[in-house]
This record gives C-alpha cells, structure tokens and sequence, in this order.
C-alpha cells in the first residue's frame, strides 16, 4: 500500500485529466463529487494523509509536484501545492 494512496488516488483521477468533463470545472464541484463518492473514514484517512505530508515534506512544492501529477488545475483551488491541500481540508469539511 502507497504512504499517500487517497492523495494520490485525488490528484489522478479527480484533479486528471478529465476532471473537469467528469466531475465539474471547479475545485469545489470535484470536491463535492468526491465527498459524494468516498466514505467518513476514507475523508478522514485523506485529512490525515495531507497533514501527514505537510508535516514530513519540507520541501512541500517540490517533493508535491514529484510526488503527485494534477493535470486540472481550477483557478478556486490555487495554484501552490500549499493552496490546493488547504482548499482540499477545507471541502473535505470537519
């Protein structure tokens, strides 16, 4: 099993390619999607794997981009690593 499995799972396939044809062109209607699609404690693995590689990263920018490809960037959801995992904890909700 992958360290960052569902953050990588949200970069690939929700934040794809396609993203913006499969789930909607912005960061909040993929997050909504996604929310609709996972499980209370698949949201609270993923809350757990963004703190896990906030805190361990250093290079947070760099080690994100090698790490995780996200191919839709939408404008709501920044374009630093640093945004979009922040955005990412603030849709998944408390």
């Amino acid at each position: 099993m992958h360290r960052y499995e569902l953050l990588e799972n949200l970069t690939q396939v929700y934040f794809g390619q396609d993203a913006d044809v499969l789930f909607g062109e912005t960061g909040a209607e993929i997050m909504a999607e996604y929310n609709q699609d996972s499980t209370p404690g698949e949201r609270d693995a993923l809350r757990a794997e963004i703190a896990d590689f906030v805190q361990t990263h250093t290079a947070l920018e760099a080690d994100f981009a090698r790490l995780f490809e996200r191919a839709w960037l939408p404008p709501d959801f920044g374009a630093s690593a640093r945004e979009f995992l922040d955005h990412v904890l603030a849709a998944l909700g408390p």
